[in-house]
Order: structure tokens, then C-alpha cells, then sequence
């Protein structure tokens, strides 16, 4: 797997198509390695049966599509969309495609848990654990069958080349295609009874390109099949992700719904997307279980000026706020945002504290501190205007407490940051805002420093740099505040403080691995392995999900799916919710906009479930 800019080598190839049914429990589907499951057009395979050998399907069809706002080579912007059943004038594919290293080649059958025959003779995303041969990947580690079927396969999306448009996502291999993207695919199933009715589709979706992709939406294609055809129903409900389907004509039939456990998170926006900062119930976060309490939310007002286009459109520092925000299942008086003030009085011991002096030097728009247009368009601290928050601490980029400085094995240290000199202090003076621009030597900024004053030498800072070769960048600089707003899965940092000593088990989560019994939590993040419990890819409340965003209809066969432009602007696009009319309609669930950096993953996962 390509890591940060470093491109892999998988690609898609149609000649490896398979097809398996997922068949333990109540529900029986057919999958397809290329993104796609159900039926197909010539009516073969199982449309989501329910129960078994019933014969009624619920389903026709589901299908992964990726969208991405892009560059083309000759200057100008448009969307690229990644999904399934689509070929070229020629009759070649241009969707998603099975990366052939993932199953066996002399078998039928996509790589299934329960058939040993259909496993290649090892997974190269293993390859640094030996490739696991003659083993299961499972998504709980290797050899765990926790669930009674597992279908796993890659897809890309390489053959994506529509005609007249030129667009490498990989600067390492020209002769690639689409958007540079590669996403592992699971489907699982349990026996167990409150599950019995449910298939699980799980996919991580990375960016293997050397592009960043900075405006990106995924969707889940979804065609009906409840009696058959027409009259069918969909509804929805924002505040749970969840969608759900039903047949009024057809009153003995069931309804099938779609569960969003896991949508992509956005850790750029300075929004608590996922409202887990502030939560209604805050009991958990005196259980060690990090929460900013007390942290301002968004305001309607903040909503004025502001369109989704992943950008800061009204100057107040969020991207993309927007009615969703306002009120939230966790949060019944609206998400919060990163403010850089320590709002429940947890930050590092001598953080420097918020003065009259900075209330009124903040800007009239926003009361932003220092102005934006003072600050190289940077904006640091959002909403000191009243009384309330003179006296907090606040962010200013040094390790305050100095905790870095001892020699324990982990304490969520940057290790080998630099320190304050008195050059940086001297210079610091001389600035209205004691600021400190660390620089590299092309003269970008990295950091910048606040109200820096001499009892600041010697204390480790801020520089955007990975010192000690961890993963995590500035780790222990900052600490508690606005904890659990713009978190990720993949920072390497124990964002929400529930890993333990229990939980140290390697890399491979086997405690045996790379990272087993060293008193620190290893990421799985970046590799093909799962990681260590409760931090990062094992630990979902890592990131800042950004829940369903459109969730709209066209008509069977509208061949919208085939026109990205439309897709983007008609389906992909945030704020879009439309009940449709009970006719024959494909459905599709959304969750955007987020960035997509070179080397980055993001998932979502779902579950189906009839009754």
C-alpha cells in the first residue's frame, strides 16, 4: 500500500471479475469483487433475499461511488466520479475493477472466509508480516473468524479514463488512471440472533495517488426491489444516518434499512461533526475519556455567506457550516468548534491566559485573535468577545508543562522537538502579538508561536515536523484543548484516552507483533494491519464522521450515474434531501465534503438490515 505520495503497484483488472454469495444467516446477497452487490441485468444473482429461500428480494442492487473535484492537465477545474456498470464508447470498462493479488486466481470465488481455496497464496498488504499464507485476513486480525462469513477484496479505480479528459493521479505512473484511489472491501455476516437479518459492507477508501484530492464525497448507490417494482417508499433520519425503505402497496412484505455505522470525518473544518466534544450525556468524560466541555457552539449567524465548497467562505475559520450543525443527536444546542481557548479548565499548567488586551485587539468580524489580516491570513483563536473568556488558557504552540522532558516510555511526547531559544523570544518582543513564525528554509510557515516570553526557553514547540519518527506530529503540545474537534484515525495520537496497558498488543493486535508490551499504543494506521485497540483504524470514535450529508433520488434508468457532472452537482453535493415519489427510483446516500490527502484513508461502513 502507498503511503503518504508513495503510489503501490495494485491495480484493477477486469479479467479477475468474481462472484459469491453471502449466505450464513437470514439475509442471502450476491457479492461481486468490482463494488457491487445483488442482481444484475440479466436478473442473475440474489437481490438481498430475505429470509432465505422466501424468494422475496429487497434489493436490486448496491454500488460504491467516489467523487472528487480535480485539475485537469490543461488548467481547468471538474469532477471525476469513480463507481460501477460504466464502459466507454468502445465497450471498456471505465468503473471499478478487482485487484487480482487478493484472491485466487484457479478458484470462482472471491476471497471468502469459509473456503480456504479461495485465499491467494498470501496478501500482499501482509507482506510485512510474512504475507500470511495459508491464513484468513480478517478484519478483527489474522485467523479471526469473529464473523460466521467474511468476503474481503480490493477494487481500484485505474480504468476510470473518460474520453476527451486528461488526468494522472499519479505523477510515479502515467499511464494511471481516475482518481488514484484503492479501497479494500468486507462484507460480513453474523448468525448471531440480534444480527441474524443484517449484511455488513465495510470499505476503506485511500487515496494511493501523489495528489491531493481536497474536495471529495462518497455515496452509496442503492436500487430498490421490494415487491418486485413501483410503490416503494424512503425515508430518512439525519440524526441517526440511518435510511429505510418499505413497499406501501405490498403490506406483507418487510423493510429493509441502511445503517451508516461509520461515514468519512473531516479533521480540517474545525467542526465537532460528530458532536462527541460536547456530549449530552457528559458523564463519560470524567472517566478519563477526553472532552472539551463548555466549548462554543455554531450559531446561525455563522451560517451566513458560508456554501459548501470546502472552503472558509464568511472568514469566521470553519469550513462548510452548515444547518446540520445546529442541532445534533449528540448535542441538542448545536456542534461545537475549535476556538483554541481550553474551555473546561484542563489544559497544560502555565498556558498562557486570554487578556482584556487580546479581547479588544480581536477582530469586530468574528472577534478573531490576532486578526486574519494580521496573522498571514491565519486564524488562531475564534470568539473572544465577552468577559467569559478572559482568564482561560489558550493555545500558543509550546509545551507548557514540559512533560516531554522526562523519560517515561509514553505520555504522548513529541520526543526531539526543538526548544525556545532566546533569538526566537528577542524576536518575539518586537511583534504586537508575541508571535514566532517557524519557518523552513524556503521561507513557508510551519507554526506559528503565541505571546512567547522568556519563561518559555528551553520548552519544546510546535513545527509541524514528526521529530521523533512516531507517526504523530506535535504530539503533547497544546494538550486539551478543543480535545475531540477535527480528530482523526490516522494521526497516530489516542485521540479520545481509552487505550490502556490491556491493549498493548502489537501492530498486528496479537501480542506478538511489532509494538506488543512496549507501554505505548501502536497504530495500525498506514499499514495493512489493524493496530493495537482503541486507537486509530480499531477505534471509530477517532474520527470526526461527518454522518450523511444528501440523501436524494433519480428514476430507474435515468443514466444519471453516468454524467459526473450531474452526479457531483445532483447527488454528491451536501444539503440535498429529497423524499421521492413511489415509483421505480435508485436511491443515493452521500457523506460530504472532506479532503482526501495523498496517502490518506477514509471509510464508511454500513449495515443492511430486513425485517
Amino acid at each position: 500500500m502507498g503511503i503518504g505520495g508513495n503510489p503501490s503497484a495494485e491495480r484493477g483488472d477486469p479479467n479477475y471479475r468474481r462472484t459469491t454469495n453471502i449466505d450464513v444467516n437470514q439475509v442471502r446477497s450476491t457479492i461481486y469483487n468490482w463494488g457491487y452487490t445483488g442482481k444484475t441485468a440479466t436478473y442473475t444473482g440474489y437481490g438481498y433475499e430475505w429470509p432465505v429461500n422466501s424468494g422475496n428480494e429487497y434489493i436490486w442492487l448496491t454500488g460504491l461511488a467516489v467523487g472528487a473535484e480535480i485539475q485537469s492537465e490543461s488548467g481547468d477545474s471538474s469532477v471525476l466520479i469513480s463507481t460501477i456498470l460504466r464502459n466507454d464508447a468502445t465497450g471498456n470498462s471505465i468503473s471499478w475493477e478487482p485487484v487480482k493479488e487478493y484472491l485466487n486466481s484457479g478458484s470462482e470465488k472471491i476471497a471468502i472466509s469459509d473456503d480456504p481455496n479461495s485465499w491467494p497464496d498470501y496478501w500482499p498488504d501482509k507482506s510485512d508480516d510474512g504475507g500470511w499464507p495459508d491464513s484468513w485476513n480478517g478484519y478483527f486480525g489474522k485467523d479471526k473468524f469473529s464473523a460466521e462469513q467474511e468476503i474481503f477484496y480490493k477494487i481500484a479505480d485505474d480504468h476510470n479514463n473518460p474520453t476527451g479528459f486528461e488526468y494522472y493521479p499519479d505523477t510515479t505512473d502515467y499511464s494511471r488512471k481516475g482518481l488514484g484511489l484503492l479501497s479494500s472491501v468486507r462484507i460480513m455476516q453474523w448468525k448471531q440472533v440480534l444480527i441474524e437479518d443484517v449484511v455488513f459492507q465495510l470499505y476503506d477508501i485511500t487515496n494511493d495517488g501523489t495528489k491531493d484530492l481536497n474536495k471529495v464525497a462518497f455515496s452509496l448507490w442503492y436500487a430498490d426491489y421490494i415487491g418486485a417494482d413501483g410503490n416503494d417508499l424512503l425515508e430518512f433520519d439525519l440524526m441517526t444516518d440511518v435510511a429505510w425503505n418499505y413497499d406501501v402497496n405490498h403490506t406483507d412484505l418487510g423493510t429493509v434499512a441502511i445503517s451508516f455505522i461509520e461515514t468519512p470525518g473531516n479533521n480540517v473544518d474545525r467542526i465537532d461533526n460528530d458532536g462527541d466534544s460536547t456530549p449530552i450525556d457528559d458523564s463519560r468524560c470524567d472517566l478519563d475519556f477526553n472532552c472539551e466541555i463548555g466549548s462554543p457552539p455554531i450559531s446561525a449567524a455563522m451560517l451566513v455567506g458560508e456554501i459548501f465548497d470546502g472552503k472558509d467562505n464568511n472568514g469566521n475559520g470553519l469550513i462548510d457550516e452548515n444547518e446540520s450543525h445546529l442541532s445534533f443527536g449528540q448535542s441538542a444546542f448545536g456542534v461545537a468548534y475549535a476556538d483554541g481557548v481550553d474551555n473546561d479548565g484542563d489544559a497544560e499548567s502555565g498556558s498562557p491566559l486570554i487578556t482584556t488586551e487580546m479581547i479588544s485587539a480581536a477582530s469586530s468580524d468574528w472577534a478573531i485573535w490576532p486578526p486574519a489580516s494580521e496573522n498571514e491570513g491565519y486564524i488562531h483563536l475564534i470568539g473572544i468577545t465577552t468577559e467569559d473568556d478572559l482568564g482561560k488558557a489558550f493555545a500558543d504552540g509550546i509545551d507548557n508543562d514540559e512533560d516531554c522532558s522526562g523519560d517515561l516510555p509514553y505520555n504522548g511526547c513529541e520526543l526531539d522537538s526543538p526548544v525556545v531559544n532566546a533569538d526566537m523570544i528577542s524576536a518575539s518582543k518586537n511583534d504586537n502579538y508575541g508571535r514566532y513564525f517557524v519557518k523552513d528554509s524556503q521561507n513557508n510557515i510551519l507554526a506559528i508561536l503565541y505571546s512567547l516570553d522568556d519563561s518559555d526557553l528551553g520548552k519544546a514547540y510546535a513545527d509541524g515536523i514528526d521529530n521523533d519518527g512516531d507517526g504523530a506530529i506535535d504530539e503533547g503540545i497544546d494538550e486539551n484543548i478543543d480535545e475531540m474537534i477535527d480528530e482523526s484515525r490516522d494521526d497516530f495520537i489516542d485521540n479520545d484516552g481509552d487505550w490502556n496497558l490491556e491493549n498493548d498488543l502489537g501492530v498486528s493486535g496479537d501480542g506478538f507483533s511489532d509494538g506488543a508490551n512496549d507501554n505505548m499504543p501502536t497504530s495500525g494506521s498506514g499499514t495493512g494491519f489493524p493496530g493495537e485497540p482503541n486507537i486509530d483504524k480499531t477505534d471509530v470514535s477517532e474520527s470526526d464522521q461527518m454522518g450523511l450529508t444528501s440523501v436524494t433520488w433519480s428514476e430507474e434508468n435515468s443514466g444519471l450515474h453516468n454524467n459526473d457532472q450531474l452526479f457531483w452537482t445532483n447527488v454528491m453535493t451536501p444539503g440535498l434531501l429529497e423524499q421521492p415519489v413511489g415509483t421505480d427510483n435508485d436511491l443515493y446516500v452521500s457523506s460530504g465534503f472532506f479532503p482526501l490527502k495523498a496517502g490518506q484513508t477514509e471509510r464508511i461502513a454500513m449495515a443492511i438490515s430486513l425485517g
